[in-house]
């Protein structure tokens, strides 16, 4: 167990006898981890949780060699080891990627393609031109807004478009720390009630129904009757009153995508409505990953969060908890609330799904009275594929891109 797995790897591996000794930096060594033999790792809980078998299948649950395990991410990185499908040949960064067939993968048949090239810092919108051209097989991004309602009419493109709904929410998270704007549960509550939705929804051109929570649709444990913010000026006005707030300036983050953008904007809009101005800042994914992960530097935040895995625990924990509100870490409302995280570690030791769902219920209520967010969308992904790639007719729930299985024609 390395000391610092990934900004969300904590909240997940925490629950390994001894890792907390580790995470602190006392020791380089949890207790709970010991190598039987040369094909055999026993791993030794402090208490059951549900959710383990789920994150040792993520990347940062990943078994490295023993010379390998004290380098840094960077230099691991820059020559990975792994047993994936391909193996990396060359990496430039910021421009591309390219990697070859691993002639040692265990799953007999794949990888389907010989050589796999992953091109970076592409807006959208060449993204779109290029997979028009067959000069790219699979957008990394959606269709722009401003390109879906041409591309989803032409007839040319009819078989082309992947189009698949993700279990994933768009939120609006507000910083709750005690010395920001939002820190009265009131005036989150207001910029719930504030909020359009609906228009939302047609930002994106009707790709995304409204959330009215944080479990998406297709979550485990997503409960339609929680709805506990209507679209509301006059509540919202009267809640800021009640909170004896006549409004005030803030920043909006957001990072610099097409949809990004204009959704923050028309939220922007909204909360103008109840005396909240809003400035959106819109930033380079990098700048604005930088930002939100710092404490307090971003007052509201336009995000998502897609699953890591099949349990309502994965939008709980990563991203709600007390733990995940530290630098680095993936909860930009900075939200703590001891109670919900008490509960929450109970609901992982409910080893039955179907017991453990109301739980989480529960728990959602719970964290929406607080309103550290405000949920907004569960998306429906959609891009353009190219001529060589006709195999490509659905999203992978999680990775979206199931890039082994792909052959290529043509």
């Amino acid at each position: 167990l390395l000391p610092s797995p990934s900004p969300v790897g904590p909240a997940f591996l925490s629950v390994i006898s001894g890792a907390d000794d580790v995470l602190s930096g006392a020791t380089m060594q949890a207790s709970g981890i010991v190598a039987v033999d040369d094909d055999t790792v026993a791993i030794t809980l402090d208490r059951p949780d549900r959710t383990f078998l789920n994150a040792l299948a993520m990347p940062f649950g990943s078994i490295v060699p023993a010379d390998l395990a004290g380098l840094d991410t960077a230099t691991f990185a820059a020559a990975p080891v792994g047993s994936g499908p391909y193996v990396l040949e060359s990496y430039t960064p910021d421009d591309r990627a390219i990697f070859q067939r691993n002639p040692h993968y265990w799953r007999a048949g794949y990888p389907k393609a010989d050589t796999i090239e992953v091109r970076f810092g592409v807006t959208a919108e060449n993204q779109l031109l290029q997979a028009e051209s067959n000069q790219l097989d699979l957008m990394g991004d959606q269709i722009p807004a401003a390109d879906w309602p041409s591309v989803s009419t032409d007839p040319a493109y009819s078989g082309r478009i992947v189009s698949s709904d993700v279990v994933q929410t768009f939120y609006l998270a507000m910083d709750t720390g005690p010395d920001s704007r939002f820190a009265d549960p009131l005036v989150r509550q207001a910029v719930n009630h504030a909020i359009d939705k609906q228009n939302q929804v047609r930002i994106v051109n009707g790709r995304a129904t409204v959330a009215d929570c944080i479990f998406p649709t297709l979550l485990p444990g997503h409960d339609p009757a929680c709805a506990p913010y209507d679209y509301s000026v006059e509540q919202a006005q009267a809640l800021m009153a009640q909170a004896g707030n006549t409004g005030f300036s803030t920043t909006l983050y957001t990072d610099d995508s097409e949809i990004s953008r204009l959704s923050s904007e028309a939220i922007a809009t909204d909360l103008a409505q109840i005396g909240i101005e809003v400035q959106v800042n819109a930033l380079d994914f990098g700048s604005f990953m930088g930002t939100i992960t710092t404490p307090h530097q971003a007052p509201l935040v336009y995000s998502g969060w897609f699953q890591d895995f099949p349990d309502p625990a994965d939008f709980i924990d990563p991203i709600l908890s007390c733990a995940s509100a530290v630098e680095g870490g993936s909860n930009s409302a900075w939200y703590c609330n001891e109670a919900v995280d008490v509960r929450a570690a109970h609901a992982r030791t409910i080893l039955d799904m179907a017991t453990a769902i109301p739980e989480y219920q529960r728990i959602e209520r719970e964290v929406m009275a607080d309103a550290p967010w405000a949920p907004l969308l569960f998306p429906r992904w959609t891009v353009l594929r190219s001529n060589r790639a006709p195999d490509v007719t659905t999203l992978h729930p999680v990775w979206f891109w199931d890039l082994a299985t792909y052959p290529v024609h043509g």
